[in-house]
């Protein structure tokens, strides 16, 4: 998926214009980012990556299993006083590790269950069910035949289990499986009121608390709800961003190959080099001091000159025999078509003998040998090339019966090579020795490569036929300012033609000519036959989790997130580079909405849950909860009303909006927007909370509450629980804080860790301090284990639980915005590469050539490349 550039408008110029601009939070939207992976034909390997990503969540969740239940059986090894029937506990706890880790151990082998993915369902279904009938056996065993009425351990733990780390790839699936799991402890805890004939777990299971964790469900189903639309939609955004950045390397790859191969086959690399160097400079110093480049009002043209002396080298000059008679003979179509041809083969030959093509003007064609580089055999090459050309101009002679023939000159010595020029740069040669070369090639024999003696002295005389040179060349007064003897040459052997040995030669001989007009059409080979580039890309990209993974089955794989990991902090998953860190936060939030509509629904279970546990109305109680009702509310209609309004008008450019309209998208975007502002939204929504849930802290008569249980007690009556509030209620509302102080998006992982931590430590502290009266003498979930403790353990374990799940998120999402980043300068490199070209291209080639030629770079680099 791809982000598009965040709008840079003044706010105020914004407010006063009134748009309803949707598109940033289209792109966000889950049906936008599965149409956009079908669209592209990318399902099958978003599934594949999909695999790969819940295998590193199951790498996380493993040890965190492992913990949790290891961590109950300490626990109740330290602080249970008598341990004659805990052996029961470990039993049922040792049998859920065993059988959980069994399962999920299949999934690791991920060349099987790519193949049958039904396995992943039946693993996470059955390890569900697993912690779930173990959790509920236990308690159902220690109630029958002891008597003892213990709370669920796991009810909560395993619903983050099902959404946070379970590979389950469908949405509704893992919403289906985590909803039937709730209904099971629900009719669990109805069991208990049916069968309860001693009334010995009213104060556990009645009716209010059974309506009080039906709504305790109902939040953590909407928070994995919501986390698993969440994690769906990064995932799938940051698959679509690896997409679009490897697109851009072969764009880039791309541009420079076609730069590489439109220069050098006109300046050599020494030349080239230094002049792309000097206008990819110019591009970027105009770049930073903000000028504005324009290709289409005027082109700026460069001046160069760049001279070089080479002084050992070999000059090869050409001349087509008859072709004076050729453009009289021929039309004009025939004439270009044979000298296509015949520069094809020459260019090619030229190519295959390291020899530099300097350039050819009507019929005369010249280059030089080690120019490009030193080569001790230059002489060797540009004879041979000499060679090579007279047998194909003779091969085209016989193809097209026409009286032509070749005129070659060869002469080896130093000269000065360079380019100059202000409008057009033009790479030229000069010395006496290029003279020389262009008087040999005038005064030799057609069919022969005429060469100076200083040339045949660089050649080993045995594979030539050699004859003495002509009279004209002892006649011409150029060369008699040079005394020298003059030889004409051919092969020893005789030698193919390039086109019956050069792989597309046929192909070259067929010119089409035509008209150039505004309409002209070209294009780059596809670049989308590169699937195998794309799944090589696609399994690099980093997914986090731990490497013990790599000792099962994955030790080919044991480097792939090394690079990745080093770049983030080990325990608040912060950018290295605090200036990438703090660029990452000030992003703009574009499922503001999404994380408000959850903050709604989890306030309305927390006023739910205080309304029903109060059993005494008060003033306070009504008031706070009222207020926290409509601040939500509020925040939820300013965070939805832009959406509401998309949904009823579309993208009506033609909408006029209200003023009130007008400023409730302006305030949406400022929080949108603004680091600061979600901040501050959601640390009022935490405070919402807590002032919702301390309502039943501030309600509780704990000295009445104390007094009526110990007169209960010693005149055995059931005593009334109205005079405070039901502990286990507390605790679960306090999970359910903690879980949503983790999964609201776009905060600092590092803020949601200190609040977090905050969370729990307060709640220690009335547990163990405030109300530990209270906590006592409530229900527990292990025998002879104090009740506090319980109680501790549930709220500590659903802290590491939402750590573990929000690491790994943030990990992920923090990778997607490197991605992002990195793509951003392979854009700017590929458009200064393609601006280079171009300008390069127009101080070198007529205009409207230039736009011929360069339309399949710009059609490509012109397309949208925005990112996420």
């Amino acid at each position: 998926m791809n982000y598009k550039k965040t709008n840079k408008q003044p706010y105020r110029e914004r407010f006063r214009q009134c748009l309803l601009d949707y598109t940033d939070e289209r792109l966000w939207e889950q049906s936008y980012l599965k149409a956009k992976c079908k669209e592209l034909n990318l399902e099958n390997e978003y599934k594949r990556y999909q695999l790969r990503l819940w295998i590193s969540y199951l790498t996380v969740f493993f040890p965190l299993f492992i913990i949790v239940i290891v961590g109950i059986e300490l626990v109740a090894l330290t602080f249970v006083q008598y341990r004659g029937v805990h052996y029961m506990d470990f039993f049922f706890n040792g049998m859920t590790l065993l059988m959980v880790t069994s399962l999920m151990s299949i999934n690791f082998y991920e060349s099987f269950v790519s193949r049958h993915r039904w396995v992943m369902v039946v693993t996470s279904v059955l390890s569900a069910y697993t912690v779930v009938f173990f959790d509920i056996a236990q308690n159902t065993y220690y109630f029958y035949n002891h008597g003892w009425p213990l709370n669920s351990s796991y009810d909560v733990f395993v619903l983050c289990m099902i959404y946070m780390f379970l590979p389950i790839p469908s949405i509704r699936g893992a919403a289906l499986l985590a909803t039937s799991v709730s209904m099971v402890y629900v009719a669990y805890f109805l069991h208990f009121i049916a069968f309860d004939q001693n009334n010995k777990v009213r104060s556990i299971h009645g009716l209010d608390v059974i309506s009080v964790d039906i709504f305790h469900y109902l939040g953590f189903n909407m928070m994995g709800i919501f986390f698993r639309i969440m994690n769906d939609t990064m995932v799938r955004s940051s698959f679509l961003d690896r997409h679009q950045f490897i697109k851009e390397e072969m764009w880039l790859r791309h541009a420079l190959r076609q730069e590489s191969m439109l220069v050098d086959s006109i300046l050599p690399p020494q030349i080239a080099k230094p002049i792309k160097n000097s206008i990819k400079n110019k591009i970027m110093q105009a770049e930073i001091e903000f000028e504005r480049f324009s290709m289409g009002v005027s082109r700026r043209s460069e001046n160069f000159m760049a001279i070089q002396i080479h002084p050992d080298v070999t000059i090869l000059y050409a001349d087509v025999v008859n072709y004076t008679h050729l453009t009289t003979t021929l039309t004009v179509e025939k004439l270009v078509k044979v000298l296509h041809d015949l520069y094809g083969r020459f260019d090619v030959a030229a190519s295959q003998f390291k020899v530099q093509r300097i350039k050819f003007l009507g019929d005369c064609y010249y280059c030089v040998a080690g120019l490009a580089e030193p080569d001790p055999d230059h002489a060797k090459m540009a004879v041979s090339l000499g060679i090579s050309m007279i047998a194909n101009i003779q091969e085209v002679r016989a193809e097209r019966g026409l009286d032509i023939d070749m005129r070659i000159g060869v002469h080896s010595g130093s000269l000065l090579g360079g380019v100059m020029g202000e409008a057009k740069l033009q790479f030229d040669i000069w010395g006496a020795d290029v003279d020389i070369a262009s008087r040999l090639e005038a005064t030799g024999k057609p069919g022969y490569v005429h060469v100076s003696g200083r040339t045949l002295s660089n050649l080993n005389t045995g594979d030539y036929i050699i004859m003495q040179g002509t009279e004209k060349a002892q006649k011409d007064p150029v060369l008699q300012k040079h005394p020298m003897s003059t030889y004409l040459l051919t092969s020893a052997e005789i030698r193919d033609s390039v086109k019956s040995t050069a792989k597309g030669g046929q192909a070259r001989a067929n010119l089409n000519i035509h008209t150039l007009g505004p309409n002209r059409n070209t294009h780059i080979g596809s670049l989308d036959s590169v699937s195998d580039e794309l799944r090589g890309e696609f399994d690099k990209m980093p997914v986090g989790g731990l490497d013990f993974r790599i000792l099962c089955c994955r030790r080919d794989k044991i480097d792939r997130d090394e690079e990745a990991k080093r770049q983030l902090g080990n325990f608040c998953v912060a950018f290295r580079d605090s200036s990438l860190e703090w660029s990452y936060l000030e992003q703009p939030d574009f499922i503001f909405k999404s994380s408000m509509l959850l903050a709604w629904g989890i306030g309305c279970c927390l006023i739910y849950i205080q309304v029903v546990t109060n059993k005494i109305i008060c003033t306070t109680c009504i008031v706070i909860d009222l207020f926290a009702f409509s601040l939500l509310t509020a925040l939820l209609c300013i965070s939805w009303y832009k959406k509401l309004c998309w949904w009823r008008y579309g993208e009506n450019d033609f909408k006029d909006y209200n003023e009130f309209s007008c400023k409730i998208f302006h305030l949406f975007e400022k929080i949108q927007h603004s680091f600061v502002l979600r901040i501050t939204v959601y640390i009022m929504i935490i405070v919402c909370y807590y002032m919702v849930i301390f309502l039943i802290l501030i309600n509780c008569d704990q000295s009445q509450y104390e007094l009526d249980f110990i007169e209960s007690k010693l005149f055995h009556y059931e005593m009334d629980r109205d005079s405070c509030f039901h502990p286990w209620a507390f605790t679960n509302m306090m999970a359910l804080v903690i879980g949503m102080s983790y999964t609201f998006a776009r905060i600092p992982f590092a803020l949601k860790t200190i609040i977090g931590c905050c969370e729990a430590v307060v709640y220690l502290l009335i547990v163990s301090f405030q109300y530990v009266f209270i906590f006592q003498h409530s229900s527990t979930t292990t025998p002879y284990l104090r009740a506090e403790i319980a109680h501790c353990t549930r709220v500590c374990m659903m802290l590491i639980t939402m750590y573990a799940k929000e690491r790994q998120s943030e990990f992920n999402t923090k990778m997607n915005y490197k991605l992002n980043v990195d793509l951003q300068k392979k854009q700017k490199a590929a458009d200064v590469t393609n601006q280079s070209i171009i300008i390069l291209l127009n101080n070198i080639l007529p205009s409207h050539v230039v736009v011929f030629r360069s339309r399949a770079l710009s059609q490509f680099s012109s397309q949208p490349r925005t990112l996420l």
